[in-house]
Parts: structure tokens; sequence; C-alpha cells
């Protein structure tokens, strides 16, 4: 079982290894963390304690709904935690400690109540103001200690209330509410031994519990509805790590545009595949979960990928979900659909053209020429008109094909060629003829030209050595 913990100022990250070690801690949350740390880690458990606003955008509730709809179970405690735990706990996020059940019950209201300032992940997010949740539970309890008396409790919680929550320190709460120097020195007194630190007290309840757990709660499926936003949050904004650093998504797009000679086709690619599946939702064309498959296991065949745990590690590298893998795929088959869709429409004339001006505009026409032109020179000149009847069934020509050539073919026969410009199997089976007519040419011709050379070379004396000077030469 996996668990990531956002932990910030409610309490060092060594005390709360201490008590949950086998955790990945992480600096306290801020938007896109949640959605990262699933693609990064993988948990099945996130436990939210601090988080992050005002100086960054906080930690979105869609981003928690969004955890909770994939099964992963979502803990709330302390401070922003808490918050969230408050807001999100109809769908599932479950709320620990006192700090959280005020939210819940309606005792707390106000954000500022666990909100204080405090120093950078350099000097290990130190609080450098009082949370106003601690504040009211050590005035509490010095009330019940009698070390207070209602009045002068509610003239400091009072008083606290109205800074602003960067300014809640004892020193200044204590000066603004009026406090005479023998309060002060016994408040201060009571608080260095009997303070409460409600907000640790909390973070400790939760990550005591979740260390005693075997099996996380699954939280109860509900129906997610993602938004423009959440898409621009998850497409865009969610970090995945790499060499051991992390980067947003959209970073690694920007960098390959930036760096990359062939972006200029793979951005019309990309394009071009959203275009031809918003024309297949207008023209009602769909794909099938058969039609699905079929294509994931083409798209193994093209990359070698064998077996389901080659395609997971895959996944993987590719910062993919198998639901997104999934969705990728029908992409994939509604593209495929459409161009069988096209290519009988253009009937005899076929996909000749097309292929054409795509290697025009790749620069790989006149090589690709030179070379069609070279092999129809060679049947002329050596095989004429007769091209020799095969042995081989069209399967094994293809086979031998790729095994000699970069070809590479991902479906049968039949339906290979039909999608790649021949008219039949026939047709299909004579250009592997001739393709391999020319080939076991050029190799013969190859093993006669080293024989001739061999016979030419001089030959060495017997016996004699050769001089230092010509070996090196």
């Amino acid at each position: 079982m996996k668990i990531c913990v956002f932990l910030g100022p409610t309490m060092p990250v060594e005390d709360a290894r201490a008590i949950l070690p086998d955790a990945v801690f992480l600096p306290p949350a801020a938007q896109a963390d949640i959605i990262s740390a699933m693609t990064i880690h993988r948990p099945d458990v996130i436990a939210l304690i601090d988080g992050v606003f005002g100086q960054s955008l906080s930690v979105w509730h869609k981003e928690i709904l969004y955890a909770l709809h994939k099964g992963v179970a979502v803990y709330g405690a302390s401070s922003m935690g808490a918050l969230r735990a408050a807001e999100c706990h109809p769908f599932g996020m479950v709320p620990v400690g006192e700090v959280a059940r005020g939210y819940v019950d309606g005792r707390l209201t106000g954000d500022d109540e666990v909100a204080l300032a405090h120093a950078g992940p350099e000097d290990g997010w130190f609080p450098l103001s009082e949370p106003l949740v601690n504040l009211r539970a050590s005035m509490a309890a010095a009330l019940a200690a009698g070390v207070a008396d209602r009045t002068l409790h509610d003239r400091v919680i009072a008083t606290a209330k109205g800074l602003y929550f960067t300014e809640r320190t004892r020193d200044r709460i204590f000066a603004e509410a009026g406090l005479s120097g023998e309060e002060t020195d016994r408040l201060e007194r009571f608080l260095e031994s009997g303070g409460i630190d409600q907000k640790r007290r909390d973070a400790e309840v939760l990550l005591s519990h979740l260390g005693s757990l075997i099996m996380p709660p699954r939280p109860a499926p509900f129906d997610f509805n993602a938004s423009h936003y959440f898409d621009v949050l998850y497409e865009r904004d969610r970090r995945v790590c790499h060499g051991g650093n992390t980067v947003p998504l959209s970073e690694i797009a920007s960098h390959a545009a930036l760096h990359r000679a062939d972006f200029a086709e793979i951005n019309n690619a990309a394009l071009g595949r959203l275009l031809i599946r918003q024309f297949a939702e207008v023209m009602g064309v769909t794909v099938d979960e058969a039609a699905v498959r079929t294509e994931a296991r083409r798209f193994c065949a093209m990359r070698g990928l064998v077996g389901a745990e080659a395609l997971a590690d895959w996944c993987r590298r590719n910062d993919l979900t198998d639901d997104e893998f999934s969705e990728l795929m029908t992409e994939l088959a509604i593209e495929r659909a459409m161009r069988l869709w096209l290519v009988p429409r253009r009937f005899l004339a076929r996909t000749t053209k097309p292929v054409l001006n795509e290697l025009r505009l790749r620069g790989l026409y006149e090589s690709t020429a030179e070379e069609a032109a070279l092999v129809e020179r060679v049947m002329e000149l050596h095989f004429g008109d007769a091209s020799r009847q095969p042995k081989e069934t069209v399967e094994q020509l293809l086979a031998e094909h790729v095994a000699s050539t970069a070809c590479r073919v991902d479906a049968p026969a039949d339906v290979w060629s039909y999608e790649y410009g021949f008219k039949d199997l026939l047709d299909l089976r004579i250009d592997l003829m001739r393709a391999k007519q020319v080939r076991d040419l050029f190799r013969q011709l190859a093993v006669e030209a080293e024989a001739a050379l061999a016979q030419v070379a001089p030959q060495e004396p017997a016996g004699e050595a050769m001089p230092e000077e010509e070996m090196q030469t």
C-alpha cells in the first residue's frame, strides 16, 4: 500500500516519518499536485494535511474528486486537509481530527482559522504565526485550568480573530488585547507547557491511523463530471517525473516545439487526428470494443511490445493510465475507420497521389523515386517481363521482406495490403516477388564481387614476416 502525505508547517517531516516510515512525504499541496502525485507515485492513499494558498493556487476540489473517482482513498486533517475534507466528505474524502470535525459540524467556518505564515522548504516550513485553531484550543485549556477567566479568554480570541492571519503572533495578540503584564506572564507560563498544538495533534492521529491500515477503504463510486478547466489542469499543469526531475506536461510539448526539427509534422499529425475525430462524430462513425482491442494489438506489434508487462511498462514511461491508453487506442481506431471509409471512395486511384504528396512534403520523394526506378531498371535488365512465379505464399514473402527491410507490418496480409494502397493480395504478391528478386540478385552480385576481390588480392610468400611499417600501413 503506497501512501502520499502532503505535509509542511503542521509538523516536521522527520517526526511524521517516525510515525509513518514508509509513506511518501510531499510539500504542501498546490493546484495540480494531487493529480501529479497520482501520475508520479500511483498511490493507494492520499493524506492532505498542509496546502499553499495566496502565493500559489490552492489544491482544487475537482482533483480530489478525481482521485476519489479513481478509487484512491483521500484523507484530510489539520489545515488545508481539514478544509477540503469538510467540503469533499460527501463524495468520500475522510475528515480526521478536531479541526476537520469543527468544519464539518459548522463550528468553524473561516479559512483563516487554520492559516498561518511560515518559512520556506529550506527552513522546514517553520511556522511564523499562530493558527487560530491552535490558539482556541490553548485558551480553552487555560480557561479550564483557571489560568484565564471567560472575559480574558474571549478578549484574546476576539483580538486574534480581528488580526490578519500573518500578524497573529502571541506578542501581537496579547498586546492588541490590552493584557496587563501579569496576565501576559501568567498566560505565557501556562502556554509554555500547557498550550495545545491542535493541528499537530490531528496530523499525528491521521498518520497513526494510516499506519494501522491493512487495506485502504475504497471510496463509493460516483459520477465524475470533468469540466474544460479540469481538462486543462490534467492535460497541461499535471507534473510527471523523468530523469529524477518533475515537469508539467505543457513544458514537454513546448520543449518539443522549440527543439525538434520534425515538430511541424508532429503538430500537423496531432491536429489532423483531432480533426478526423471531430469529422467522425459529425458523420456518426464509431468503433466497438473489438476494433479498439485490434488497434491495441497492432500498436504493440509495431513497437515490439510483447506481453502485458511490456505494455504496462511502456504506459508508465509515457505517463499514461490504462484508461488513457484505451482512449488513445479508441482515437487510433476511429482514425483507421475513417481511412477505411475513404479508401474505397477513391476507387482505382486509391492512395497513390496523397502518399506521393506526403513524401514530397517530408522531403522523401526524390530518394524513394530513385530507389523505385532502380528496381524497375534491374527488373527490365535481368528478368524482363517474365517475373518467376513464386513458390512462397504471400505471407511467407511478406515475412521475409519484413526481416530484410525497414518495412513493418502490423496486421494480416489482406488487411495490411488493403490499407496501404495495394489493389489486392495478388498485387501485393507481385510487388513482393519483384522486391525479392532484386534483393536476391544484389546479394548474389555482392558475393561474387567479394570472391573476385579475394582472387586478385596479392598473396604473401609463406614463412615471410610482413615488415612492421607495412603492417601499420
